[in-house]
């Protein structure tokens, strides 16, 4: 019995890593590991790494983009409320061509509809306001679905390299069976863990970047709405007020001569 513990314990100290070791990793750096890992894990490492720089450079676009003051430049939105309480479709329908935002693209489609149709209906121009913002919109999502895409795509890279690491260790593994090593085996095993690994980290990364950009999509889309709809509604209200004559309110006030009753005949008549 005690021979055992003592066996038991043997190995156990012979399965601890050594300082040495340990000491060595630390000071192999984060450059020297990353480099280890893209050399043990093969070309599709490689795909990982260039679809990891393209999701941070897609999310420093988007994060430099989609924000309120380019979809509706607070600029263009002051001059577009002021030409809108003049009533003015001409001049906002120009003010809209000139600045080229998403904002001025949606006010732009309606203040044209006004300028050919000064008399068009206010469900009308509202149909063309939605029509318009359902194109910016769509736009918006068009652009953070490419993180999704890379979302999905990298464990499926990740899967593919640990099919190929599978596949080399075992054809090693046919090819010499009674003199394979425990080394030859482990290469391809480590290769198959390691673009695995890799290719979650990449995966579940992007997956929380769309989830943000979804949820700032709707909020940036939500104001650049509210702003368009609250332009529209100031413009109406100006040009229903020019139609209307100062005067005719106050007329309309007036009261009515009351209507004479026909008096009794005459007598003798």
């Amino acid at each position: 019995m005690l021979d055992r513990v003592m066996a038991l314990g043997w190995f156990i100290v012979a399965q601890a890593p050594s300082p040495t070791t340990d000491s060595a990793a630390a000071s192999a750096g984060p450059v020297k590991l990353t480099r280890m890992l893209i050399d043990d894990g093969g070309w599709t490492m490689y795909v990982l790494l260039a679809l990891s720089f393209v999701a941070v450079c897609m999310t420093i676009y988007f994060f430099l983009t989609i924000r309120m003051g380019l979809l509706m430049p607070t600029g263009f939105r002051r001059e577009a409320e002021s030409i809108a309480a003049q009533g003015d479709a001409e001049a906002l329908h120009q003010a809209c061509q000139a600045n080229g935002s998403a904002g001025a693209r949606v006010i732009g489609a309606a203040a044209q509809l006004l300028y050919d149709n000064p008399r068009a209906e206010y469900l009308i121009v509202r149909d063309v306001i939605e029509g318009e913002g359902s194109r910016q919109s769509s736009n918006l999502w068009q652009r953070i679905q490419y993180i999704m895409d890379i979302a999905v795509v990298a464990p499926m890279v990740g899967l593919l390299g640990t099919v190929l690491g599978m596949i080399e260790a075992f054809v090693g593994l046919k090819d010499n069976f009674l003199g394979a090593t425990p080394a030859a085996l482990a290469t391809g095993v480590s290769k198959a863990l390691i673009t695995t690994a890799s290719g979650l980290v990449v995966g579940i990364t992007c997956m929380l970047l769309y989830s943000y950009f979804r949820g700032r999509v709707n909020r940036q889309v939500t104001r650049l709405e509210e702003t368009c709809g609250s332009i529209l509604q100031r413009f109406l209200f100006a040009q229903h007020a020019r139609r209307t004559p100062p005067d005719a309110g106050a007329a309309d006030k007036q009261p009515k001569p009351a209507a004479t009753k026909p008096g009794p005949p005459a007598a003798g008549s």
